[in-house]
């Protein structure tokens, strides 16, 4: 603009310059034209003085426009780069909000990126601070969050369902097991089907839970343990007879069946009742050769009740091996007494005749068995006269000398006479002279003489008493004081 000014002063004071100078003779002008156009008008000087004035108002003021552009244009660069250093914050001070929100587990999502990037991008976009300030952050951080936390929460849900599924499984496999060794019992229909019962309706209840402390929570003992005693009350019942044998770690002990089943009840443990066996008692008979004073002197009676005790040869002392058993019989052996028998018998008669006559006649029988001896002798005579006279004389002894071994083995043998005399005599011998000693107070039968007791206790404990067959004493039940 400032160059087409100056060029228009040039061409105005080209003007002037000619306007000053003379006139030179006109030349001679060619025929015009038919349209020729008519020669300009010499200009005169004020006008052209006018006119530079003009100018230079025109370029007056034309300078103060372009200074006042300058300064509108640096005012105006001025604002841009004020502007744009505002913009420029505001950017920066977004994107630290941004990178403030997305960081951590939230950037490391897909999601939480594809957000973080669009954001960024839009940020670096904007045109303007209301534009950037515009962008909220925050709205858009808390839908990813939100979006996160539903992903974290489904993650954590199906951990848990996983855990739970994992913690039924091994639950119900749990609860099978414990079930098992009930199962394989020799059960009745009604407790067989109690127990399949109660085992569905725990592995219902595991089925049902919906967090991991509820399956934890199924406790099958308390049920087993129930389970456990019925059973054994059924087995104590099915049993024969008032008594059971109840065994625990090796020890065994005779029991009525109201305490047998009193003792079940006692234990909280199934683990434990499943410790114990139950048995019918059996009763065997068993010979003892024991000396009177480990028989309680031998005064013991048939169907006395007794407990066998036993000396401890590892630990010294006694030890009770048979809680429970029978006296059956006990025999006082023969070489216990001797008996001695003598028996004589005597007759005479006399008569006379006119005639005399004598006759005599005599015998002697003997027999022996084992060492008994049995001997029977007599005689007689008869004499006649003629006075008719007669005299008659007899006479009989007996003698035996024998232990009671002896005159037994005599009486088997049929070789003593009188045998079923003797036999009374003989029967119960050992029982009256025991009872003999009782009342008199006196002994009779020595201390040291073994007798024969047989009697009848459980077989469970047999093994025990033949065991310490050597060391054995037996007490006799007299009840509680």
């Amino acid at each position: 603009m400032a160059e087409d000014i100056e060029a228009k002063i040039r061409r105005l004071r080209e003007l002037g310059k000619v306007s000053a100078e003379p006139e030179s003779p006109p030349a001679p002008s060619p025929a015009p034209s038919p349209r020729a156009k008519p020669p300009k008008r010499p200009r005169r000087i004020g006008s052209i003085r006018e006119r530079e004035r003009r100018k230079r108002i025109i370029i007056g003021a034309s300078l103060i426009v372009l200074i006042l552009l300058g300064v509108a244009y640096g005012v105006y660069v001025w604002q841009s780069n004020k502007s744009k250093e505002a913009l420029r914050n505001a950017k920066i001070q977004k994107i630290q909000e941004l990178n403030a929100l997305f960081k951590g587990p939230v950037l490391n999502t897909s999601y939480g990126k594809a957000e973080y990037q669009k954001l960024w991008n839009e940020i670096q976009a904007a045109k303007s601070i209301n534009e950037v300030n515009s962008i909220d952050i925050k709205a858009a951080y808390n839908q990813v969050y939100q979006k996160y936390q539903q992903e974290l929460a489904e993650k954590e849900r199906e951990k848990q369902l996983k855990l739970l599924n994992e913690a039924k499984s091994q639950k119900k496999a749990e609860i099978e097991l414990a079930f098992q060794s009930i199962l394989a019992q020799p059960l009745p229909d009604n407790i067989r089907q109690h127990v399949l019962q109660v085992e569905n309706t725990l592995l219902e209840t595991v089925d049902n839970a919906t967090i991991t402390d509820q399956v934890n929570a199924v406790n099958p003992t308390p049920y087993l343990t129930s389970l456990w005693r019925e059973y054994y009350t059924y087995r104590i019942d099915s049993i024969p007879g008032d008594y059971v044998v109840i065994e625990y770690n090796g020890e065994k002990g005779i029991y009525t069946k109201d305490d047998a089943k009193a003792l079940i009840y006692t234990i909280s443990n199934y683990t434990e009742i499943m410790k114990y066996r139950v048995e019918k008692v059996e009763f065997v008979k068993v010979a003892l050769l024991l000396t009177r004073d480990r028989i309680v002197g031998g005064f013991i009676q048939p169907n006395s009740e007794i407990i066998i005790y036993a000396q401890n040869s590892t630990q010294g002392g006694y030890k009770k091996i048979a809680e429970f058993g029978y006296i059956d019989k006990v025999l006082l052996p023969a070489e216990a007494g001797i008996i001695n028998l003598n028996e004589q018998q005597g007759s005479s008669s006399s008569s006379s005749s006119s005639s005399n006559s004598q006759d005599s006649q005599s015998y002697q029988n003997s027999a022996s068995a084992g060492g008994t001896t049995v001997s029977n002798s007599g005689s007689s005579s008869t004499s006649q006269s003629s006075s008719s006279s007669t005299s008659q004389s007899s006479a009989a002894s007996y003698s035996y000398s024998v232990d009671l071994g002896q005159i037994m083995r005599a009486i088997s043998s049929g070789k003593i006479a009188g045998s079923e005399e003797a036999i009374k005599q003989l029967q119960n011998y050992g029982d009256k002279l025991l009872a003999l000693e009782s009342s008199l107070q006196l002994e009779n039968v020595p201390n040291n003489v073994p007798f024969l007791v047989i009697v009848k206790v459980p077989s469970v404990y047999v093994p025990d008493i033949l065991s310490h067959i050597n060391t054995v004493y037996i007490g006799e039940v007299v009840g509680s004081s």
